[in-house]
């Protein structure tokens, strides 16, 4: 990656960040304290879910380097989702707005269900297959292997 294209890359992190930020407060101000993260993980939760989607079924791609998958990141939102929850309900001003949201059950599932998520994952992933078979990821991706 370029320089010219880090820096695109990191302004518009930047930005989202800066978006996100005030989204989140200004939910927090007009509907409940709380309110502002349990939107950021659902944004979370559901972004991953749609990118997978519009993604289709891509080849995996097995790189050496750490990579984020949208799955993963939906299971991540899920977990935020969870832990936003279970502080919110100790505060309580969140489950008098939305009600539907002061189920007692609803964090641990919302946790349980990202950390599930994450495991299947990583079970089944086709590159985590071909790193303990011992072929080559380049191999593994072109299929020749």
């Amino acid at each position: 990656m370029s320089l010219a294209d880090w820096k695109a890359r990191s302004i518009l992190i930047a930005a989202g960040a800066l978006v996100a930020w005030l989204v989140t407060g200004w939910i927090d101000a007009f509907l409940a304290p709380g309110a502002g993260g349990v939107w950021l993980a659902l944004t979370m939760l559901l972004g991953g879910v749609a990118v997978r989607l519009r993604q289709g079924r891509q080849a995996a791609s097995c790189a050496v380097g750490p990579r984020l998958r949208p799955l993963q990141v939906s299971c991540f939102g899920a977990i935020a989702l969870g832990v936003q929850l279970l502080h919110a309900s100790e505060t309580g001003a969140l489950a008098t707005a939305l009600p539907v949201l002061a189920a007692p059950w609803l964090p641990a599932a919302c946790i349980l269900g990202g950390v599930i998520g994450l495991a299947i994952l990583s079970f089944g992933s086709d590159c985590r297959n071909a790193a303990y078979s011992g072929e080559s990821l380049e191999d593994h991706e072109r299929g020749t292997a």
